[in-house]
């Protein structure tokens, strides 16, 4: 990862019965929401699922700068709160901005020497 990109990861806690219609709604992300994420410094997004788990990793040049960009973006809450129904915990788009998505504390990361 290039030293000037911030990372930020996040678990969505999935509800298990709607697992799959979560992955199903992922097919067809609207443009506006990745239009408002492109806005926002975007490097690199990446969504995993395990069970009823959802891993977000983040990855762009600015975090504040991602945020100024979704927080209060009328398709991005939208989305949000379709994905919502099939959650059990998560981003919450009604949730003040310093708390609506569940950023996790890194705590560990090995990097190689370069060589």
């Amino acid at each position: 990862m290039p030293e000037d990109t911030e990372r930020a990861v996040y678990v969505q806690r999935l509800d298990p019965d709607q697992r799959e219609a979560y992955v199903e709604a992922h097919d067809d992300v609207p443009e506006a929401v990745t239009d408002a994420m492109d806005r926002g410094g975007v490097e690199e997004f990446e969504l995993y699922v395990r069970d009823d788990v959802a891993v977000c990793i983040l990855e762009c040049a600015d975090l504040d700068a991602y945020l100024d960009a979704v927080d209060g973006d009328e398709a991005v809450a939208e989305w949000e709160r379709y994905t919502g129904q099939f959650k059990q915990s998560g981003v919450d788009a009604d949730a003040d901005p310093e708390s609506g998505i569940p950023f996790m504390e890194c705590i560990w990361r090995f990097e190689p020497e370069e060589s």
